[in-house]
């Protein structure tokens, strides 16, 4: 089956791709919020889509019941979850009207492309399954437009305070690239652990000779509240964006974001002597460059706050 849908292809060359992937990297929707700006601010049109049925997971078994860590406002909650809420999780939504079915809503991954700017760009949730189909699909398609540099744009939640210009880790496709590339507000990715799709996707666009950058930005590890887009770190992606692409944006909207997001967190802390105390350590580690073993039991600290308290 064609998985690649295509109606609308670029007529001029697009050779730089930029892309965000939902899930694993999309804390704050760093990934997905940069993707979704760019769209909305190029005027980008949709040129395809990679079909989704192939690459997720619609139905997880759930023979017995899970749990669930939840909030009841102050403190976590351990409850059970009704097998069919636990799959509904997975699952396409659909809409049916007097017994017929009007929609059923999928998620494909989607290509824009703004060819005014030479660009094109790409969101999708991380697939599930068959990487490597899902892969060759997507740089496939990028080849045909002409795309000879990617940028893929994500998050990782790290022990930093919100009083800090967030940091960027990035990984590269190419010795070659990282040494045309390497400067001294950027740092170099060291990790180990789980992989995501875009590790797996470096070494295939190298093979193709397309040069691959990630941008990972740091955002505050705050289990304890909901701050669902995180302003600060998309626009610290978009200014190194505009640096390597040259492609300028108008980011007022993200700007008031940000200070609406600061002025709340500002106030948490005039209101909660932890939270206070804990963001004063962060800014110290911050500062400092604290080890690891440091940084460490910073998370301890971070896993025990308690919002419930209000003392000064």
């Amino acid at each position: 089956m064609d998985v690649l849908n295509v109606f609308d292809r670029p007529t001029v060359p697009c050779p730089r791709m930029i892309m965000g992937l939902g899930g694993w990297m999309d804390g704050g929707e760093v990934s997905t919020g940069t993707i979704r700006h760019l769209v909305a601010a190029l005027d980008a049109e949709r040129c395809a889509e990679i079909d989704p049925l192939d690459f997720y997971v619609l139905n997880f078994p759930a023979a017995v019941a899970s749990l669930a860590i939840v909030s009841d406002g102050e403190h976590a909650v351990v409850r059970a979850v009704n097998p069919m809420e636990h799959a509904a999780t997975f699952r396409p939504h659909t809409r049916i009207r007097d017994g017929l079915v009007e929609h059923v809503s999928h998620h494909p991954g989607i290509f824009w492309h703004a060819t005014a700017q030479g660009l094109l760009l790409f969101s999708a949730e991380e697939p599930h399954l068959r990487w490597g189909s899902y892969a060759e699909t997507l740089l496939d398609f990028a080849e045909d437009c002409g795309v000879r540099e990617i940028y893929f744009v994500g998050s990782v939640a790290s022990p930093v305070p919100h009083t800090r210009e967030p940091r960027v880790y990035c990984c590269y496709s190419s010795p070659e690239l990282r040494e045309r590339r390497s400067r001294p507000d950027i740092n170099l990715s060291e990790y180990e652990g789980p992989a995501s799709f875009t590790t797996y996707l470096l070494p295939l666009a190298d093979r193709r000779g397309i040069d691959f950058q990630t941008i990972v930005v740091e955002i505050p590890h705050y289990p304890f509240l909901q701050i669902p887009i995180y302003a600060p770190a998309i626009l610290r992606a978009l200014d190194l964006l505009a640096d390597l692409t040259g492609v300028q944006t108008d980011t007022t909207g993200l700007r008031e974001l940000r200070e609406k997001t600061m002025e709340g967190l500002k106030e948490l802390m005039d209101e909660n002597r932890d939270f206070r105390e804990l963001v004063e350590k962060l800014e110290r580690a911050y500062d400092r460059e604290e080890d690891s073993e440091d940084i460490r039991i910073l998370r301890r600290l971070i896993d025990n706050i308690d919002l419930g308290t209000s003392e000064n």
